[in-house]
């Protein structure tokens, strides 16, 4: 299913590398697993060949689904959060666990809409860093651009989308 060498996405860890698959005992049986790196946080993962999609492994997205997805960042509607902040806290681990970029990236629309209004708590902060990072490494691999080129796209089109709602 993935190349040696292939960027992946993987939920909660974002964009890594497969660096190798490998064999493993596992209660007595020989099972396959790909070795996920993420330069980012220095670390490695295992996935089992098996269970990859399951798991959420899955390719960057091409260039219509990024192209689909800034458009949606730059929308002015965005989904209002529950009530209760422990429900869309839940709800948005939830959603990061997916891995979908879609979730993620109305995650990021609603905190920057919100930080924009009233500013974050620290956790809110931090779900936001998360999800800003998931989403401009992937950009930034789709459409084969540095980084920091996505981070100055996402804030322009969030400040152009500030301004329309205004």
């Amino acid at each position: 299913m993935f190349q040696l060498g292939e960027k992946v996405i993987y939920p909660q860890y974002g964009l890594g590398t497969i660096s190798e698959v490998t064999e493993k005992q596992v209660n007595g049986k020989s099972l396959s697993f790909y070795r996920l790196e993420f330069p980012i946080k220095q670390m490695e993962i295992l996935v089992p060949i098996q269970r990859a999609k399951e798991n959420g492994l899955r390719k960057v997205m091409g260039l219509e689904e990024v192209e689909n997805l800034i458009k949606f960042i730059t929308s002015v509607n965005c989904v209002p959060k529950p009530q209760q902040w422990h429900r869309w806290r839940k709800k948005t681990l939830e959603q990061m666990k997916s891995g979908d970029p879609m979730d993620i990236a109305n995650i990021y629309c609603y905190l920057r809409t919100l930080e924009g209004k009233k500013g974050l708590s620290f956790t809110e902060r931090k779900i936001l860093m998360q999800v800003e990072r998931m989403l401009i490494s992937e950009i930034a691999v789709a459409k084969q651009v540095p980084e920091d080129e996505v981070e100055q796209l996402l804030r322009v089109e969030t400040e152009a989308k500030e301004v329309k709602a205004s």
